[in-house]
């Protein structure tokens, strides 16, 4: 098993702010994927704007770099001027970029590609019960949610 750290929460309604820079990591929780998952962190996801697409609120995101992964029509998580959330990659291009939710009634998001940088794509999901835990806390872990 793989320990993934969780950075932090994650919304798809409102942006957000996430300590990826200040932050080490390593002194996060973290909760356990497959061995050959090639998340570089994970985020708990906390409301339900893409619950239409399976992703429902407290579900941990499995976030990997963007590279590895395509990303168009994909949940990917966006940072624009120290803000992040995470939304469904429509259309990217160089000139702007459309970010949807699944949820009815929340509009799309059009933003400049000058003013985005996509952080990372969501490349799995892990559903409630999880077990969590923290370095030190040996091999058994604590539940911390």
């Amino acid at each position: 098993m793989k320990r993934v750290f969780i950075a932090g929460d994650a919304y798809s309604t409102r942006f957000f702010e996430l300590p990826l820079e200040d932050e080490e990591l390593s002194l996060m929780p973290y909760l356990h994927a497959a061995s050959y998952h090639v998340a570089r962190f994970a985020l708990i996801m906390r409301d339900g704007g893409l619950a239409n697409i399976g992703i429902r609120a407290g579900d941990a995101l499995l976030i990997a770099d963007f590279s590895l992964e395509p990303v168009r029509g994909r949940p990917v998580l966006v940072r624009q001027e120290g803000q992040y959330i995470v939304r469904i990659a429509a259309d990217v291009n160089p000139v702007e970029c459309v970010f949807a939710a699944a949820k009815e009634g929340v509009a799309p998001l059009v933003l400049p590609s000058e003013n985005i940088r996509i952080v990372g794509v969501v490349s799995g999901i892990i559903s409630p019960p999880y077990e969590t835990g923290r370095i030190g806390d040996g091999d058994a872990g604590e539940a911390l949610f």
